[in-house]
């Protein structure tokens, strides 16, 4: 029987199997796997968590790195019916046993036996496990598990405001529906080999892979995801790769470099997806007057299922833009709903500012195991006409003029007050990212003792010899001075997680003046 819209990802994915068993799915430094081989192992992994009692509702630790076994431990969990648990395998003990404590975790997968013993070890669990290595027998391997479109489909932790990690909790229905909005909107075919760049702890590792196999495509895991751009060329060629998914700073670290040192990219490169990050038009606009592929810039958070908007501007767009702002955030996904909204919950005119809150079917489930947090931040939809409805407040602040894309203004809780003047730290940040020299960049308010004051750290090129003196006189000839930051620390790059989102606790102290 042929997927219908409603077909969770994994029965998909068994689907692509039957029809294209020999076509590949999977390549990795460690070799390929087909569809047959793929499903195969899968079948094997959930036969192993069945028998140790795992099942809908339960989740299960994804106790592997990326490649191969990432792959096959994925859709073992969920052949299994069970709900897979994304961690940072590099994580401190006592993080990972704080997540699995938190998540209710009592099953994992792992290469082997060693592999096993160590995750119990960290963790302090005694965790049933399934083996990612064997391979079904043809005739014994049981097809997958029924699973229902509500059903826990994954577990990804998002950093809380009160320093408590966020288990956000999606069902296979908001997956499956993302999933085919995704492959459409980037145009997947079972002719594409595409990118797996993101960590595995980041939920867009699943957009890269999931609408890749769910249209008989390729996912091409790079073992290293912390080389240059320059150095990913080589790779992109080799494995002719058409679709990338980057994070923002990555590709404005290739744009520059490409601005700097003009080049041919690979030519079965077709789209590149960025996002995580705000980025630039400057780097926009340079990048499609060189000629490469289009970019297409996403935004989305853990609790809308990976992306919610996106913007692909077209050759009018780009030639309207004015300066080096920020890249819009765009328009909502099918099946998305995006309202700006005021502090009583009404829509703002058309050009106000106001919060961004999504709804539709890209919402997650909620907090796994934290209701209170869910009802506070996934409220009723009152705009939806339909009793149960909910929509999520973002908490970031955006603007929409009549008949534009939705423009990213900031944090809800950016907006701080320097010498009298409220100033949002976006606005500094592009004031700094302005200068040639500088290809990422935070700004932040800090205490000091005559009240609080900005302070920025930004990563410059290879070799570059700006100093902070240098540009903040720089700075003082293009914007207000209460724009300025009074402290400017240059680094070699910003700390940024896995996903590529900035690690604010891994900022040095502000230099001084």
């Amino acid at each position: 029987m042929s997927p219908t819209e409603t077909t969770p990802v994994p029965l998909r994915i068994a689907h692509r199997a039957r029809i294209a068993p020999e076509a590949t799915a999977v390549r990795a430094a460690e070799g390929e796997l087909t569809y047959r081989q793929f499903d195969r192992r899968a079948r094997a992994v959930a036969e192993e968590l069945r028998a140790a009692g795992a099942g809908p509702e339960d989740t299960v630790l994804l106790g592997v790195r990326r490649g191969i076994h990432w792959a096959v431990g994925l859709l073992g969990i969920w052949y299994a019916g069970a709900a897979a648990l994304l961690v940072d395998l590099d994580a401190p003990d006592e993080r990972l046993r704080t997540l699995l404590e938190a998540a209710g975790t009592r099953h994992a997968v792992a290469p082997d036996t060693y592999a096993a013993a160590m995750l119990q070890r960290r963790t302090g669990r005694a965790l049933f496990w399934a083996s990612t290595t064997t391979a079904a027998p043809t005739a014994a391997a049981e097809p997958p598990a029924g699973i229902a479109p509500g059903s826990l489909a994954y577990v990804l932790f998002t950093s809380g405001s009160t320093g408590l990690p966020k288990p956000v909790a999606v069902g296979h229905a908001g997956l499956a529906a993302q999933v085919r909005t995704l492959a459409e909107r980037y145009a997947l075919t079972a002719e594409d080999a595409v990118l797996q760049f993101a960590a595995p702890a980041f939920d867009v590792c699943l957009e890269e892979a999931l609408p890749t196999w769910c249209t008989g495509g390729t996912a091409v895991f790079v073992t290293d995801n912390v080389l240059s751009p320059a150095e990913l060329e080589p790779f992109l060629a080799e494995q002719r790769i058409g679709v990338v998914n980057l994070p923002t700073p990555y590709w404005t670290q290739w744009a520059k470099d490409l601005e700097r040192t003009p080049r041919a990219l690979p030519g079965t490169l077709r789209r590149v997806v960025i996002g995580s990050d705000a980025g630039r038009t400057a780097d926009l606009v340079n990048w499609a007057a060189a000629g490469y592929p289009p970019v297409v810039s996403c935004y989305g958070l853990t609790e809308s299922t990976i992306t919610a908007t996106s913007y692909e501007p077209g050759p009018a767009e780009l030639a309207g833009f004015a300066g080096d702002e920020l890249i819009p955030l765009g328009e909502p996904l099918a099946g998305v709903r995006a309202y700006v909204l005021d502090e009583e919950l009404r829509e703002a005119p058309p050009g106000a500012p106001g919060e961004l809150y999504l709804a539709g079917s890209c919402l997650a489930r909620g907090y796994h195991g934290r209701p209170a947090l869910t009802s506070e931040r996934f409220v009723a939809d009152p705009f939806a006409g339909v009793p149960g409805e909910r929509m999520y407040r973002t908490g970031d602040r955006v603007t929409r003029a009549p008949g534009g894309p939705l423009v990213f203004l900031g944090r809800a809780d950016d907006q701080v007050k320097i010498r009298g003047h409220r100033v949002e730290l976006k606005e500094v940040e592009a004031a700094v990212a302005a200068h040639p020299d500088v290809v990422d960049v935070v700004a932040r308010a800090v205490a000091a003792a005559d009240g609080p004051q900005l302070a920025a750290w930004a990563a410059v090129t290879p070799g570059s010899d700006l100093t902070p003196n240098a540009l903040r006189h720089h700075l003082l000839a293009k914007v207000p001075g209460y724009l300025v930051p009074a402290a400017v620390t240059l680094m070699e790059r910003l700390p940024r997680t896995p996903g590529g989102k900035l690690d604010p606790r891994a900022l040095p102290a502000p230099a001084p003046r």
